[in-house]
């Protein structure tokens, strides 16, 4: 089965586009633009939404949940910073996707793995989250502060309603529906 999913996964990254997936051209320098980016940026709502899934089915207390979440936006601020500072750099947008794929496969784990393998996957989701803000940061423009704030409170939402919605309907068939979108996705653009 591992097999199986690595050479699904291999196969939907090659057929990925190499245009960025942060949606160029969208308005970054105001709170609102970064309010609004997280929800209509399918690439970064699949992430979140995925990665809170992730910690909705995993047995953990509110209290690590949350720290979870922190670490997750942590990422996504210092990936918009560092995006601003250097500029493009190649491969930003492969991780991104692979991003989707690796969210995925940590859902479907997330009920059969020990506990070891859990919180590699967990922290390498948490890794990946730098590279949506990475790509971010390198259009950002203006006030780039707001921007931020304006994401980062989206995108603590759209992980918060993940995690509801792990807590009620955790299921490892989860992570389907999550490589199905993100394939679909990478289909599309």
């Amino acid at each position: 089965m591992k097999m199986v999913f690595r050479n699904l996964a291999i196969a939907t990254l090659s057929l990925s586009p190499v245009a960025a997936m942060a949606h160029p051209g969208h308005e970054s320098t105001a709170f609102s633009s970064g309010l609004l980016h997280p929800i209509t940026g399918l690439d970064h709502l699949i992430m979140l939404v995925a990665f809170g899934l992730l910690l909705g089915c995993l047995r953990l207390s509110m209290k690590a949940k949350a720290s979870l979440i922190g670490g997750a936006l942590a990422m996504l601020v210092v990936g918009v910073m560092s995006g601003h500072q250097f500029g493009l750099v190649s491969g930003v947008e492969l991780a991104i996707v692979s991003s989707l794929f690796v969210v995925s496969a940590a859902l479907w784990q997330a009920f059969s793995a020990s506990q070891t393998m859990m919180k590699a996957a967990v922290s390498l989701c948490i890794g990946l989250v730098f590279f949506h803000g990475y790509a971010h940061g390198v259009e950002a423009q203006g006030t780039v502060a707001q921007f931020t704030l304006g994401m980062a409170i989206s995108a603590t939402a759209l992980m918060a309603l993940g995690v509801k919605l792990g807590e009620l309907a955790a299921s490892r068939w989860l992570s389907v529906g999550v490589a199905a979108v993100s394939s679909a996705l990478v289909l599309v653009v």
